[in-house]
Order: C-alpha cells, then structure tokens, then sequence
C-alpha cells in the first residue's frame, strides 16, 4: 500500500497540479479568496492528522490514497510542521506569544515589546518542548499506518528529520536557535535544505564595519538575478532598505512589495529604497536558492519579522522569475 497523500488535501484547495502555489490576482477580493482557500486547506490538513493520530484510517481512506500525490511540496511541509509543533501558521502570532508569555496585553503594551531584544532562552525552550511532542506525534503516525496497513511512510520519515533539524541542543548558539525557528516560517526555501539558509555571527567583515546593533545584513542568492545583498539599517526610529543587486533584478516589484510592507506601521519601515546596481555580462544562474543573514546583537521581534518578510519579497520573485523563465522555453 502507499502512503497517506498528506499533500492532496492541500492540493485540491489550492487547485494546483504543478505543486506550487497558485498566481494571486490582483485585487482585494482575489487575496481574501486565496485567504479563505489557504485556511481551508489548514483545516483539511488538520482534520487529517487528527484522523490518522486518532486511529481513524479506513479501508477506503487507504484505496483512495493510491491514485494520490506520493509526495509533499513545500508548503505543504511548512504547513504540517508548523502542526505538529502546534505552532500559528505567521511568524507575528508566535512572536507575540513569547513576547506576552500568553498574557493579554494592550496594542501599545504589544508594539512596545516588539521593540525589545526577543528573549532567545524562551525561544529555545519553546522549540525544545513543543519539538518533543511533535517527534511524539510523527512517531505516532508511522506506527498507527503501519497497523492500517500503509507501510511506505517516507514522506514522514523525512519529516522526522526535520523535525529534529528544528530542535536546538541546550548548547545552541543564538544564532542557531534562530536559524531552527525561521526554518519553519520559510516555506519557499527548499525547507529539508537546512545548509542553504544561515545566520552569520557578528564577526563577518560587513558587521564589523557598522557597529549599529540594528542594522543586518541579508544575502539572498537567487536561481535567476545572481546574489542580492540587502542592508537594513534603522535612522530615526525607522528601518531604511539599501539594496545591492544585478541589473536585471526586478526593482519594481520589490519596490511595490516593500511599500504594500510599510503600510503596517507596527514594523516602522521606510518605502523609499536606496538601489546599487551591478552589471553582469552574463548573470550566474544558480541551482538552489541560498539564504543568509548577519545575526544583530540586538534582535528584536520587530526586527525578525521585517528580515522575514525581506527574504519572502525576494524568493518570491525569484520564484516568479523561474516560472517565467519556464513559460518561455515552452513557447
């Protein structure tokens, strides 16, 4: 028998065959759609889980599953990990919650604590405890489709590794209880590619020349515009943007991107972006996306949120970039 198709749950919200997420059109009303559509395929994921840890598996569940999709995409990954350590789907709730330690707070008490250094001993604690319970969970899974008679369990197996990738050792550095954080809240990296995203300590050259415990530094290499290197860099209460790419990186769109970000004023982040352009004869094109970023003496939940939403903007045109790139050589 084969195994429980997690990823067509998704898959039949979604509607998408290629195993990426649809293109959103423009518009409020097109967004609120792809909203309503990604919670209902969450609580179809859910619902799933739940049947399978419950011992639930029918004889027709595991018929129907043969025709099924074999394997999770991404998203799907990211959706179910973030489950199983029974994590919020955005990285602002989860946050929050730490700042708050779960108490009711007022909206200017939240906004203040977004703006302190984000308490990395609590974080630790949280990923170690609620990444036991998900190895629990995972484990659980296996054992009960093996007893309904589903025995390639790969996709979970994997999963388990990555599970384990998400636990930091009671040793772990700053940075690296930051890096197994993030990696759920970065669906559009090849998420069990671990090697290709890094936080760089403090010591790198770059960070030695601006001592600023606010400004980061942010290396995206990208499949098709080559490296993009982004500054960010707080003036005044605000984070400002300075970006060092290739010519043939989309600017506009990030531009566009970043103004959409700026519009939540809880994140106090400039729209005018300060652009340094390369020109590339013949721009490199790499295989793998890789992702870096220099870790601050000062990381504040503030601060993590906009890093996110900076590497999300690039790797998502990127991502529109391969597409394009694809259509092209099909014509």
């Amino acid at each position: 028998m084969n195994e429980i198709g997690l990823g067509q749950f998704i898959k039949n919200v979604f509607d998408y065959s290629t195993g990426k997420q649809p293109a959103q059109q423009p518009g409020k009303v097109a967004n609120e759609n792809f909203q309503k559509a990604q919670s209902e395929a969450l609580r179809q994921l859910n619902q799933t889980v739940q049947n399978i840890t419950q011992n639930l598996v029918q004889q027709q569940d595991i018929l129907y599953t043969q025709m099924q999709l074999k394997e999770l995409s991404n998203i799907e990954r990211s959706m179910l990990l973030k489950n199983l350590f029974d994590f919020p789907e955005n990285l602002k709730d989860i946050i929050a919650f730490l700042q708050t330690d779960s108490k009711a707070i007022t909206a200017k008490e939240l906004q203040l604590l977004m703006t302190q250094p984000l308490d990395i001993s609590k974080l630790l604690v949280l990923l170690q405890t609620h990444g036991k319970t998900a190895l629990e969970k995972i484990t659980k899974m296996i054992t009960i489709m093996n007893q309904s008679g589903i025995y390639n369990t790969q996709q979970l197996k994997e999963m388990s590794v990555l599970i384990n990738a998400c636990i930091p050792a009671n040793d772990a550095s700053a940075a690296q209880v930051l890096k197994s954080f993030m990696l759920m809240y970065l669906p559009w990296l090849p998420i069990n590619a671990a090697a290709e995203f890094n936080v760089v300590s403090e010591g790198s050259e770059e960070k030695k020349a601006s001592p600023d415990e606010d400004s980061i530094f942010i290396y995206i290499t990208t499949k098709n515009y080559g490296l993009v290197k982004i500054l960010l860099y707080k003036d005044e209460g605000s984070f400002n943007i300075d970006v060092n790419c290739s010519e043939t990186f989309p600017k506009e769109k990030f531009s566009s991107a970043i103004s959409v970000k700026s519009e939540d004023s809880s994140l106090n982040l400039k729209s005018k972006i300060v652009y340094t352009t390369r020109k590339e004869a013949d721009p490199q094109k790499n295989e793998t996306a890789k992702v870096e970023f220099s870790k601050s003496s000062k990381i504040t939940p503030q601060l993590l949120i906009i890093i996110h939403s900076l590497i999300k903007i690039v790797m998502e045109i990127d991502s529109q970039g391969s597409l394009d790139e694809t259509r092209k050589a099909s014509l």
